[in-house]
């Protein structure tokens, strides 16, 4: 046994070192396993973490980040009238600004901001201590920074992974930005109440006034905000707010922002809060007008800028007076006469600016604008560029023509009144609104020419070269027949209507200002000045007798589609000239409600306020002079016959006489 020991001893020998090799191996193999879990825990642990994580915009792009589009319409004067989306105040600078209204925010948010280099270890641990101790989240230790970085750049969601990117791109801002860099960005984007961002936006809301004026007691305010703007909303809780506002006072003057003295004069006057003033006009009186003037702003400079301040041509007391007239007369008759919209549209003859728009009764129940969207038939209202076309092809105003049953083809127009009187004056027949005799002239210099010549005179829809566009088949809408008409009072100019005179943005830089654009002569003078007298003469004795302005001069038609669907009225002064159409969106008939009718009453109403004050000017229709003897016989000799043959036919056909027969074919 003896000899057999060395074997014995190798053998264990070996057997230890197999136990001590397989040892090894475990734990190589089980530190191997804990690498490998710790290497994709780390990886995970960053995916989570960063997953998501945006990148930090340059400098220019951190003034827009998440900014969402505003826009603030100012009337022709230039006073604010409307306002959509939230409200961004113009940037200030440090330099604007009172030293504390910046120190106020430090003192309060971010004391050691000029210290830490995004984020704040110390406040943080403080913080921590202090919610422990409490129980509570009674303390956050957010950098100034950080908040920046939440409400620009991430999404308000509190969760660890937040937490992580946030205090991340803080550090990374920090890197980029300079300190002054980051509060002024702080101070002009900060979330200080509903839909109210910056510090300039806040004061023009709470004080009335601009940031750069701003007292100390109103700082203080502003800086209560960023914590809980709604809880601290000085409108609604203006006790909660200065309590904190005094909070605000004691931490700068521990932070040697300000003396004591300073703060006992402060807290010895608190600021008063800004009463709401009555907005100029109500914006569901704005608002067809604002959706128009919204999507012409951003097509004269594209969708890319976000705040934009808009001066508009809007006259306030005019837009008030267009809806109230639409709202009352509808109102009034909507049961009676079955009649539930109306529209209104007022331009400034000598500028082609829109002073007045109103879409409908009420915008909060309906967003369609029956000014500039609906396209209807303008009915006998087109019967005035009936007469201009004729004109153009050598017709006069004297030019007899017979009103009698009449055929073109297969179309057989009649009469409002169902009764014929013979030969009559072009001039006569647009007074009273003859059908047969629009439906002759048509005929006879062709349906092209008609339509030809409202497209020039700025109707845009498709005017169809049928016979029946004599009588207003084609459908157009009001803002097109209102500028076309135009026309006739700026003696054949054409000025193109518009509602944008000027856009900047917050910062005050100029993206659009509307250049001085000269009319374009579209129609004759001397044919213009005709048939501004032929439509003068259908207010003082023709359908349209109940729009007139008393000594004022005016000219204008009325206009009814079959089945009274759509009754119009389109006239004019020398300073404006103004639409007013009614019907009902599903085009069902109302209870003979005609042009010469409500139209006209609406029309008189809002004319009559519009020209309160105004000098009386003569409308350009000034009678023709002729020296000629020999031409001057033959006019007299012409007016003499076409008097008597309409004497003749009144006889013939028991009809009044023409100088009274405005009362009976009234409101076609």
């Amino acid at each position: 046994m003896i000899k057999n020991m060395p074997t014995f001893r190798a053998d264990i020998d070996v057997a230890n070192d197999n136990k001590v090799r397989k040892k090894r191996n475990i734990i190589l193999s089980v530190l191997a396993v804990l690498c490998i879990i710790g290497t994709l825990g780390y990886f995970q642990t960053r995916y989570y973490l960063l997953d998501g994580m945006p990148n930090l915009p340059d400098k220019a792009t951190m003034w827009e980040m998440n900014l969402k589009p505003n826009m603030t319409l100012l009337d022709k004067d230039g006073r604010v009238i409307g306002h959509r989306g939230p409200l961004v105040g113009e940037p200030l600078k440090l330099s604007d600004m009172p030293d504390y209204v910046s120190g106020a925010f430090l003192a309060i948010e971010d004391e050691r901001f000029y210290e830490h280099a995004g984020i704040d270890q110390k406040a943080i641990l403080r913080a921590v201590f202090a919610n422990t101790k409490s129980g509570s989240k009674a303390q956050g230790g957010s950098t100034l920074t950080q908040q920046l970085v939440k409400t620009m750049i991430l999404t308000p969601e509190k969760t660890y992974r937040r937490k992580f990117q946030e205090a991340l791109l803080a550090r990374d801002m920090e890197a980029i930005l300079s300190k002054p860099e980051i509060l002024e960005l702080y101070l002009n984007r900060i979330s200080l109440g509903p839909q109210i961002f910056g510090v300039e936006a806040a004061a023009q809301r709470y004080f009335g006034k601009s940031a750069r004026d701003v007292s100390l007691s109103e700082a203080v305010i502003l800086a209560a905000l960023p914590k809980a703007p709604s809880r601290y909303n000085p409108v609604s809780n203006f006790d909660g707010a200065w309590e904190r506002g005094e909070l605000v006072l004691q931490r700068m003057v521990v932070n040697e922002m300000i003396s004591y003295e300073q703060m006992q004069t402060a807290l010895a006057s608190p600021p008063e809060i800004a009463e709401d003033a009555e907005p100029l006009i109500a914006p569901d009186t704005l608002g067809y007008a604002f959706d128009l003037i919204y999507e012409r702003a951003h097509g004269l400079i594209g969708t890319n800028h976000k705040d934009l301040i808009v001066k508009t041509t809007i006259d306030v007391d005019l837009q008030n007076k267009a809806q109230e007239t639409i709202s009352n007369v509808v109102g009034k008759f909507e049961k009676s006469k079955k009649v539930s919209e109306g529209a209104l549209v007022s331009i400034d003859n000598q500028t082609g600016a829109i002073r007045a728009m109103v879409g409908g009764r009420d915008y909060s129940k309906s967003k369609f604008n029956r000014a500039a969207q609906a396209k209807r038939q303008p009915g006998s209202a087109f019967k005035a560029f009936v007469y201009a076309a004729a004109l153009e092809d050598g017709f006069t105003p004297g030019t007899i023509r017979i009103d009698q049953p009449t055929e073109i083809g297969d179309w057989a127009p009649e009469n409002y009144t169902k009764r014929y009187r013979g030969p009559m004056t072009l001039r006569e027949a647009l007074k009273l609104s003859i059908n047969t005799i629009a439906a002759q002239v048509t005929s006879e210099i062709s349906p092209s020419r008609v339509a030809t010549l409202a497209t020039r005179f700025g109707i845009k829809t498709e005017m169809r070269p049928e016979y029946s566009i004599a009588l207003g088949s084609s459908e157009t809408t009001l803002l097109d027949m209102t500028s076309a008409y135009m026309v006739f009072a700026n003696e054949g100019l054409s000025r193109q209507p518009y509602f944008v005179q000027s856009i900047t943005d917050t910062a005050k830089k100029t993206l659009y200002t509307r250049r001085t654009v000269s009319p374009v002569r579209t129609y004759p003078v001397p044919y213009a000045r005709q048939m501004t007298s032929m439509l003068r003469d259908v207010i003082e004795s023709g359908t349209g007798h109940g729009a007139q302005l008393g000594s004022r001069e005016a000219a204008g038609k009325t206009g009814t589609t079959q089945d009274y669907r759509d009754a119009w009225f389109l006239g004019f002064t020398a300073d404006y000239t103004t639409g007013v159409w009614m019907g009902n969106d599903d085009n069902s008939p109302m209870r003979k409600i005609t042009g010469g009718l409500l139209p006209v009453d609406a029309w008189k109403s809002y004319m009559m306020a519009a020209h309160k004050g105004v000098k009386k000017k003569p409308i350009n229709a000034p009678d023709p002079l002729i020296e000629d003897p020999r031409i001057q016989q033959q006019i007299a000799f012409y007016e003499e016959l076409g008097t008597a043959l309409i004497a003749e036919r009144d006889i013939a056909s028991g009809a009044k006489s023409a100088g009274n027969a405005g009362s009976t074919t009234a409101g076609r």
